[in-house]
């Protein structure tokens, strides 16, 4: 398996592409809100986009998603955001853009492990950025969305965020997850290990 990293958009998403090596398909993670960008990497790097995973609603992080849904791509989602993808509220209005209300093709679980390309994806709901809000664990790598930053935690002040929740997952995080890298929905990478000793938002207990 290999790992592609392409940031999109005003507010630079960091979208992830997951890739099997022997047959070049592919999983999108947080696909953002450029198509012809995130679509003409996947032709430059020759892969196959199968499916595509959300860590949450936001526009930022899947305005795009209807439009690629449309090539044929299945949308994954948790249930609660997917809800709110139906509904058109993923702060467009922040952006001064016009929602595109769609629905996703699958609504995941907590601790679910899904199987796609060949590739184990392992499911956490990790509520606090939104109420549907989700990681991927994938071997040793947590894609974190915008729960866990590199020194820093995703926003709770929007529809549907909580700063007590927000905390509780990051713990949890901390518990169960130390010795794994994190590839968060923006900014830098970095690794469980150095958010515990260097997270001024949340430390580790």
């Amino acid at each position: 398996m290999t790992l592609h990293c392409l940031q999109t958009g005003l507010l630079g998403v960091n979208t992830y592409f997951l890739v099997n090596d022997k047959t070049k398909e592919s999983i999108i993670i947080d696909s953002g809100e450029n198509y012809d960008k995130v679509m003409g990497y996947a032709k430059e790097i020759k892969v196959t986009p199968i499916a595509l995973l959300l860590t949450h609603c936001h526009y930022d992080h899947s305005h795009n998603a209807k439009r690629i849904q449309k090539d044929g791509v299945k949308v994954y989602a948790s249930e609660k955001d997917s809800r709110k993808l139906e509904l058109g509220q993923t702060l467009c209005e922040h952006f001064g853009k016009t929602p595109e209300p769609f629905s996703p093709d699958y609504e995941f679980s907590d601790n679910e492990i899904l199987k796609i390309c060949d590739i184990e994806i392992k499911v956490i709901l990790t509520p606090g950025h939104t109420d549907g809000s989700a990681i991927f664990i994938v071997e040793d790598m947590i894609f974190s969305g915008d729960t866990l930053f590199c020194e820093s935690v995703g926003r709770t002040d929007f529809p549907t965020g909580n700063t007590s929740d927000l905390i509780k997952s990051i713990k949890f995080i901390y518990k169960n997850f130390d010795g794994y890298n994190v590839y968060p929905g923006h900014g830098e990478f970095t690794t469980v290990e150095h958010e515990k000793k260097f997270n001024p938002y949340v430390q580790n207990d």
